[in-house]
């Protein structure tokens, strides 16, 4: 009786057992259900055609239609500065002048050495016309006239030469004042009264700005869209409300070595002075009629290592997906390669979406 009373303790201690594992082994998988495998709330959009604008916008930068490096011809001392930057000039305009002193020094000996070389030639040229005389007489030999020839010949040679000294002289005091080669506004001066400037070296430009170029940089597929004259609408951020008319002025034939992109010109008339070299503005390029494009949420376009993907859904659960990129449009962007028309595409959580991932969609953001 005592051996069975133990046998029936025991027999409900291992029942107990039991129970306790199995209450554990469910708790354990109630707890794998709350946990790794649970559902991640996420908002989704879709693939969609957009309608991709028939222009372009660039950026660009002003620069003069010229731009004259000023400089003078020979060294010298600065006596006279005449412009300031910002200064309107026109063609022929005194920008600065140069100590003549020297320089009228020089041409007054170079003056000199004019009228002694025509007084030698002209008593040359008189011997020589009375050896012409006498030879004919036969007062005088051949070599005599030749020999009186070849002095007055050396003697016009002589004085064609102080002529040309004279000449040059005269010119260089001409132009130790120094003038504007054309109508524009001075820029980077860099001289002041008293400053001994070098032969050569640039003291300031003179920008042509009563029309001037915009310069941007076109990718070869839209290379096509763009030819000589095209009308393009130019704006800058200094008057948001004028938008300016240019013309497409210049196409490099040659792409740049290291963006491998074109280099294109527009020239925009600028009388009222407005556009400023330097200046960043925005370039509207045609490019034809609209084309619908894909596009998805800029948001739902991750990068990495160079790589863009966005994660769609498959059974349930995140699935990435590698795409290509082109413009963007709004908020949205252009996918060129990897995605089809009204493809999920899921738009947050992304930083803690895996692949693979359990999701469920809930309503767009």
């Amino acid at each position: 009786m005592k051996k069975h009373k133990t046998r029936m303790m025991m027999l409900g201690l291992f029942a107990v057992v039991l129970a306790i594992m199995g209450w554990r082994m469910a708790g354990a998988e109630d707890d794998g259900a709350a946990g790794g495998q649970q559902p991640l709330a996420v908002s989704a959009d879709t693939v969609a055609l957009t309608m991709k604008p028939a222009t372009m916008p660039l950026s660009g930068t002003v620069e003069g239609l010229t731009s004259s490096i000023i400089s003078s011809r020979f060294s010298g001392q600065v006596t006279q500065v005449l412009v300031e930057d910002g200064r309107a000039v026109r063609a022929g305009q005194a920008l600065f002048v140069l100590d003549t002193v020297e320089l009228r020094n020089a041409l007054r000996v170079a003056q000199n050495s004019v009228n002694q070389m025509a007084a030698k030639y002209a008593n040359d040229r008189e011997d020589y016309k009375r050896c012409e005389v006498l030879y004919e007489k036969g007062a005088y030999s051949r070599q005599q006239l030749d020999s009186a020839r070849t002095k007055m010949l050396a003697s016009q040679a002589d004085y064609d030469s102080a002529q040309a000294n004279c000449s040059s002289a005269e010119k260089q005091v001409a132009e130790a004042t120094v003038v504007s080669p054309v109508n524009g506004v001075i820029a980077n001066k860099n001289l002041t009264n008293g400053q001994n400037i070098v032969a050569g070296n640039q003291v300031m430009t003179v920008e042509q700005i009563d029309a001037v170029h915009v310069v941007i940089q076109v990718e070869q597929r839209d290379m096509a869209n763009l030819k000589m004259g095209d009308t393009v609408a130019v704006t800058v951020d200094t008057y948001p409300d004028k938008t300016f008319s240019g013309v497409v002025d210049v196409i490099s034939p040659v792409a740049g070595k290291e963006n491998r992109m074109f280099q294109v010109k527009i020239r925009v008339d600028n009388p009222d002075l407005l556009l400023k070299p330097g200046m960043f503005v925005q370039v509207q390029l045609d490019l034809g009629e609209p084309q619908p494009v894909l596009t998805v949420p800029q948001k739902a376009v991750l990068g990495e290592k160079g790589v863009q993907y966005v994660f769609t859904v498959e059974d349930g659960k995140a699935k990435k997906v590698r795409v290509k990129v082109g413009d963007i449009l709004g908020d949205r962007i252009e996918i060129t390669e990897g995605a089809a028309e009204g493809m999920i595409i899921l738009t947050d959580n992304l930083d803690k979406l895996k692949d693979g991932n359990i999701v469920q969609i809930g309503a767009e953001e």
